[in-house]
């Protein structure tokens, strides 16, 4: 079960950490993703898996949203949590059964307290597919169980002020709607979420270090709810 209501870079965002923190005081350059994020928990909050035999065989959708990554250095503090969001883009290809997108025009936050937090400049793109994914039942790995279901690796550089992370994991994932008006796409967007890690210099060096990761995207179809 997929928990639109619990995307954890906006919960921390709107409520720091349960401190509550209000809308007007994100920084300049968040605001707009923030509010794309909300008016999508809003729209797709409550909305059923997609009917098995809506999911579509054959053709191609590309889905648009909003992506969140949440890296979590000390798991026991808040302060150094650091929150990314950027701009999905991403196209099924039901034909194919493959999934290929990306998130870009990324921003950032971090030094979170009671009263608030920073913003901070982020550069990078994150690849969603972009060496494995599947749609549908995955009957041969088991990756996937449902004809609904998507799996796709996500990973790519991200540039923060304390340097360059490489992040890297896996999202687990549904669509979600089931429109039945003659000529319109059948389904109205797609949740997904998992665990990966972002790590920062040489692996086996006394400079590299690896921090807990976590991707939550949530995106509409094309055509009318």
């Amino acid at each position: 079960m997929f928990r639109i209501v619990t995307l954890p870079c906006l919960v921390l965002l709107t409520a720091c950490g349960g401190a509550g923190i209000p809308m007007t005081q994100a920084p300049v350059g968040l605001d707009a993703q923030i509010a794309a994020g909300d008016r999508l928990v809003s729209r797709l909050d409550g909305v059923a898996a997609t009917q098995f035999s809506a999911m579509p065989t054959s053709g191609s959708a590309t889905f648009t949203g909003v992506a969140s990554l949440f890296i979590d250095p000390v798991f026991e503090a808040d302060a150094d949590d650091i929150v990314v969001l950027g701009d999905l883009t991403t196209t099924a290809n039901f034909r194919s059964g493959v999934m290929r997108g990306r998130v870009d025009n990324l921003h950032g936050a971090t030094g979170f307290t009671a009263s608030g937090y920073r913003e901070i400049p982020v550069d990078g793109v994150l690849q969603i597919g972009g060496r494995e994914s599947v749609i549908g039942n995955d009957i041969d790995d088991n990756r996937t169980n449902r004809p609904n279901d998507f799996y796709a690796d996500y990973q790519g550089d991200i540039t923060l002020p304390d340097g360059t992370y490489a992040v890297e994991g896996t999202l687990d994932g549904q669509f979600l709607g089931t429109r039945t008006s003659d000529g319109v796409f059948p389904i109205r967007g797609l949740l997904g979420g998992g665990e990966g890690v972002a790590s920062r210099g040489v692996e086996g060096t006394a400079g590299f270090t690896e921090y807990p990761a976590d991707l939550d995207i949530i995106a509409e179809a094309p055509g009318r709810p």
